[in-house]
């Protein structure tokens, strides 16, 4: 991908970089405590995670909708059996 603003690249793969591993530091506990059953490694799991997140977020912005996040993050729930009772 090409980008316009290396600046703006950089700041925002920071971001992602901190975001995707805060989250696969949580799920390794998760799954070292036993809370988390999963064969895929924690960081690959959270950059599935943000992803999913992130494109819940751009289709409904897109769409003007939240149904489309909702959906996202229900199938987030799901994925880590943690879906609502």
């Amino acid at each position: 991908m090409s980008d316009s603003n290396d600046r703006f690249t950089q700041v925002i793969s920071k971001v992602f970089r901190y975001w995707t591993g805060k989250l696969a530091e949580i799920l390794r506990e998760a799954i070292d405590a036993g809370d988390l059953k999963t064969q895929t490694p924690p960081l690959a799991l959270a950059k599935h995670i943000v992803a999913t997140i992130e494109g819940g977020i751009m289709l409904s912005r897109l769409c003007k909708n939240g149904d489309h996040l909702r959906d996202c993050l229900n199938s987030i729930r799901v994925m880590l059996g943690t879906e609502p009772k």
